[in-house]
């Protein structure tokens, strides 16, 4: 029951939300089951604490011929942050989100994307997985459309267009890898791989097609095309919860499959993942340091920073894993925080283009502060939480005497400085230009809710910099199980 309550309490507002009509309700309604999400993800804090992999077997099948859900501490580190992304979300949304959207469907639709991340992080089989994936895509393509607007039309159909391949691309490689093996149950499929190390060669074909979506899901270089063309769109509600969780689910899936698949053919995926890694730090940071948009040059560093957990990822040792996660975990909570911002400035003056605005730090000291955590959290200085997941990522680097590649991700860092600095001195700093045609700001409007559910998220980062050795400890613990398959096969197989 404990994990099965993480879909069935999305899908339990979604039918509540049918039978009701009026819409303050609905949003009540949405608060209350964003916070039992939450406090339910909580409770599985302990139990893997003490089990170290929770297993459940729908409909009493035992594996590999039933579906199984699982979640080690990995999946619920993902789980619990998530779910208190999508709390914050909502409770900013309440009072961001203008009428007709909230009439229209939105709080019905974000929680089809919190039904697709949480059955995502627990899914014990691969088509499950997959399915998962979609029922994440039809909601958060619903999300970017809707209201109709131009921009967000022409960005949801890039959305959708590179999402749709990305699919097609999953669901190729399950049917090569079911042809192959007969299963699809992922620590059955390990076990199998490990026993038989000679047919991975034979099962890269598919393992290749669903590392290509799992590539464009995360938005690594050379696939990351639909991410800063769609999420500039959207109400920054929307944008916020889908930074802090879609491409992180394609990043959580392919940690997945690395450490359970992958790795057994290691000069094969090694240098396609590190590379991969290095490539999209750079192009991110470099991207984003050129645009004017606030809401883009967060876009184009949330490609930079799934660079950071990549490169983490390929160096494959202890420490890299625990770091990869931290920084997974920072990245979520600083990232939804910038674009949280970023909506409430957006609601006061009527823009995000950052030569139109100026001057916010002497009329709202407040967001000016908030910007300052999450940015220069991003940024990596001390003692934000950023500070910690880069010097964990380096550090690990260095290690593993990956010396080239963790200067390459010290001086990445330095960009996104640059980027954080530039959008502070813009936006904050310096006065409003005089030639603007439209006075800012457009008109004061209530935002208690909105500014309470960003300061929660501040202090979350304040709080993860400050005491970041006790995160650290339960990431090292999520990096041992992931680092030890055989505990996983042996919970899913029930050996």
């Amino acid at each position: 029951m404990s994990l099965f309550a993480h879909i069935l309490i999305p899908l339990g507002f979604i039918i509540l939300a049918l039978l009701i009509k009026k819409a303050s309700i609905k949003r009540r309604l949405a608060i209350l089951f964003a916070a039992i999400n939450f406090l339910w993800s909580l409770t599985l804090i302990p139990i893997v604490q003490f089990n170290d992999i929770i297993v459940v077997q729908t409909g009493g099948w035992e594996a590999p011929y039933g579906i199984s859900l699982v979640a080690d501490k990995f999946s619920v580190i993902m789980l619990v942050i998530a779910a208190f992304i999508f709390f914050i979300s909502t409770v900013y949304g309440a009072q961001e989100v203008d009428k007709e959207r909230r009439k229209s469907g939105h709080f019905f639709f974000s929680f089809g994307v919190l039904a697709g991340v949480n059955g995502s992080f627990i899914a014990g089989d691969i088509f499950n997985l997959y399915v998962w994936f979609e029922v994440m895509l039809m909601s958060s393509f619903i999300l970017v459309s809707l209201g109709g607007e131009r921009p967000q039309m022409e960005g949801s159909i890039k959305y959708l267009i590179l999402n749709l391949i990305s699919a097609l691309f999953f669901v190729s490689g399950v049917g090569l890898l079911y042809g192959n093996l007969g299963t699809l149950n992922m620590a059955h499929i390990s076990q199998i791989i490990a026993n038989n190390k000679e047919i991975i060669p034979l099962l890269n074909p598919a393992l290749i097609l669903m590392f290509v979506s799992f590539a464009i899901k995360g938005a690594l270089v050379p696939f990351f095309f639909w991410l800063p063309a769609s999420y500039h769109t959207p109400p920054p509600t929307v944008s916020a919860m889908f930074a802090g969780l879609l491409t992180k689910v394609g990043i959580y899936s392919l940690i997945r499959f690395y450490t359970l698949y992958l790795y057994h053919d290691d000069l094969f995926w090694n240098k396609i993942i590190l590379w991969l890694g290095t490539a999209s730090m750079i192009v991110g940071a470099m991207a984003a340091s050129s645009q004017i948009f606030f809401r883009k040059i967060l876009s184009f560093h949330i490609i930079s920073q799934i660079g950071y957990i990549v490169i983490a990822l390929a160096f494959f040792t202890k420490a890299s894993l625990a770091a990869a996660i931290f920084f997974l975990v920072h990245n979520m909570l600083s990232k939804t925080n910038a674009f949280l911002v970023g909506g409430i400035i957006r609601r006061q003056t009527g823009t995000l283009n950052i030569k139109a605005l100026g001057d916010i730090y002497r009329q709202n000291p407040i967001w000016a502060i908030l910007f300052f955590i999450s940015a220069f959290s991003l940024a990596g200085l001390p003692p934000l939480s950023g500070f910690a997941a880069k010097y964990l990522v380096i550090k690990a680097g260095v290690e593993a005497d990956m010396i080239l590649i963790s200067m390459i991700a010290l001086f990445t860092g330095i960009l996104t400085l640059f980027s954080m600095v530039k959008i502070w001195m813009e936006v904050f700093w310096k006065k409003v230009p005089e030639d603007i045609a439209v006075p800012l700001p457009v008109k004061k409007r209530k935002e208690h809710w909105m500014l309470t559910a960003s300061i929660a998220m501040a202090v979350m980062i304040i709080i993860m910099g400050v005491n970041a050795q006790s995160l650290l400890n339960f990431c090292n613990s999520a990096a041992h199980t992931l680092l030890n398959p055989d505990i996983y096969i042996n919970a899913v197989l029930n050996q």
